[in-house]
């Protein structure tokens, strides 16, 4: 008899601490939440959609999670879009040092292990109920700014536009996304479509997650740069996320917006493809990254990356070599005012979480004329780093964040 009032204090101890961690979490916004607890482990999944940046979610999250919990171990999935992207593990006896107060939060990031691998952990939440708070037909109405910026004439010192290009995005079922983007003119010196109100990113896609980190993405509709069509994407993580190899092809036709017939879709089929290789060094937080590719108008070359990384800034330099031509230039994401967008309804109207710009050396002769190096975005929200789930990255800022904040209460 006493054992069975004894497993059923725990099970009680267990479906209240399920709801305050449940509770936590939604108060802070988080989305598709999951939860699974056993009297020895907490098991949890959880989506930022509300703070701008990938660490500083994750820290909202693990401090939530570490005050709803009594004890015990804890596991933390990282989802986005419903898709498993990282995991966190907490032994019982971090927790339990961290809530007497031995250790700071700073040392609990320091200790806590991040991977990539989320299999084991995604297997346990498989028993939980639906999630709650779901992300699934909330619209969001994203406010992109964009500018465009080249030296190629002599009569001119820049060609330049500014555009303001808001876009309808809204999650579907687990992994699907749909974008709706407008492009509207500010200002040019340029004429013709540059100064038109023409489509943006007008796509549908379906991410997938397959065993043994391993990724997959699937984008139909119209892209960047004149470019209308689907996109295959592949690709494979280490454990620690340093490492990463992957694979795309796309098969695109050429779409604008024309003066006598409008929206206009050519027939002509054009195939690009790349092999990619990425490395991320964790003691100078740069990343190096170096493609292989046949770019849209059928020209081969290789391109490589190097980007620092300072919290949710992203400054880099790249390279190319095409068919006998050398472009280079450098690329920056940088964070737009407003850290957390909370979601009220199925409604939000918000600004995008960075501005990314790339800017190329050439702008003139051969490279140009014939189109080299020549590429397109499936995504209005590419950048490096805005849905960046490497772990050492993750890490670092947290840590440099907690020591920061503990500074500050200090004082």
């Amino acid at each position: 008899m006493k054992r069975i009032y004894i497993v059923a204090f725990l099970m009680l101890l267990c479906t209240t601490a399920d709801a305050q961690i449940m509770a936590k979490l939604k108060e802070i916004g988080m989305e598709n939440i999951r939860c699974v607890q056993t009297p020895e482990t907490t098991t949890v999944a959880f989506e930022n959609n509300v703070y701008r940046g990938t660490y500083t979610g994750i820290g909202k999250a693990v401090t939530a999670c570490l005050d709803g919990i009594p004890g015990g171990n804890l596991q933390m999935v990282v989802l986005e879009n419903r898709i498993p992207r990282l995991y966190i593990d907490m032994p019982d006896s971090l927790v339990h040092a961290y809530k007497k107060g031995d250790i700071s939060l700073a040392q609990v990031y320091q200790r806590m292990r991040i991977s990539v691998d989320t299999d084991n952990t995604m297997k346990v939440l498989e028993k939980s109920e639906k999630p709650e708070n779901t992300s699934a037909w909330k619209v969001d109405v994203i406010i992109y700014p964009d500018l465009f910026l080249e030296n190629n004439t002599f009569d001119e010192l820049y060609t330049y536009a500014i555009n303001l290009n808001p876009a309808v995005e809204m999650a579907l079922w687990k992994g699907a996304k749909a974008t709706a983007q407008v492009i509207l003119p500010i200002a040019t010196n340029l004429t013709g479509e540059m100064k038109r109100v023409r489509p943006g990113i007008i796509t549908i896609s379906q991410d997938v997650r397959l065993k043994h980190n391993l990724f997959g993405r699937l984008t139909v509709g119209n892209f960047t740069d004149n470019r209308i069509g689907a996109q295959l994407a592949i690709k494979y993580r280490t454990d620690n996320g340093r490492a990463e190899v992957g694979a795309q092809m796309g098969v695109t036709g050429f779409s604008a917006v024309t003066a006598d017939e409008g929206w206009y879709i050519g027939t002509k089929m054009r195939v690009n493809a790349s092999v990619t290789a990425s490395y991320y060094e964790p003691h100078t937080n740069l990343q190096f990254d170096l493609s292989a590719n046949r770019y849209v108008f059928g020209d081969y070359g290789i391109r490589g990356d190097c980007t620092r990384h300072f919290g949710e800034y992203a400054i880099g330099l790249f390279g190319i070599y095409t068919s006998g031509e050398i472009n280079g230039g450098f690329h920056f994401a940088i964070p737009l005012p407003g850290k957390k967008w909370n979601r009220k309804g199925f409604f939000r109207v918000k600004p995008a979480d960075y501005f990314a710009w790339t800017y190329s050396m050439v702008a003139h002769g051969k490279y140009i004329d014939e189109q080299m190096g020549k590429s397109y975005y499936t995504r209005p929200d590419e950048n490096r780093s805005g849905g960046f789930y490497q772990p050492d990255y993750i890490r670092y800022f947290l840590i440099k964040e907690a020591k920061k904040a503990q500074s500050k209460s200090i004082k």
